[in-house]
């Protein structure tokens, strides 16, 4: 799941997904996951990642496109931990090459 993109809505929630579909009214996202800040052991803010649908059936949802206010790509921080909980659980490398 290389593909974990930003979105966010005009109520001003912040998630991340995969976007399944789309078509020029509703984009279809796949397994989307809300984000927020959360106190870490450390006393230090964190980040809190916890699925949209934990209590549905389903695995997706459709957004109305009138409804989101952008979209963008992710850190990779964010799709290493989003790809721990629903992808194959591998992390991407970070690139610390110096030149």
């Amino acid at each position: 799941m290389s593909d974990v993109r930003l979105f966010k809505l005009i109520t001003g929630e912040d998630f991340v997904g995969v976007i399944k579909d789309q078509d020029q009214n509703n984009i279809h996202i796949e397994n989307p996951c809300l984000l927020g800040l959360a106190m870490a052991a450390n006393g230090k803010p964190g980040l809190n990642m916890q699925p949209m649908l934990m209590f549905s059936e389903d695995k997706s949802v459709k957004i109305s496109r009138d409804f989101i206010i952008y979209i963008a790509g992710v850190d990779i921080n964010i799709q290493n931990k989003y790809n721990e909980i629903f992808g194959a659980g591998i992390v991407v490398a970070k690139n610390n090459l110096i030149v």
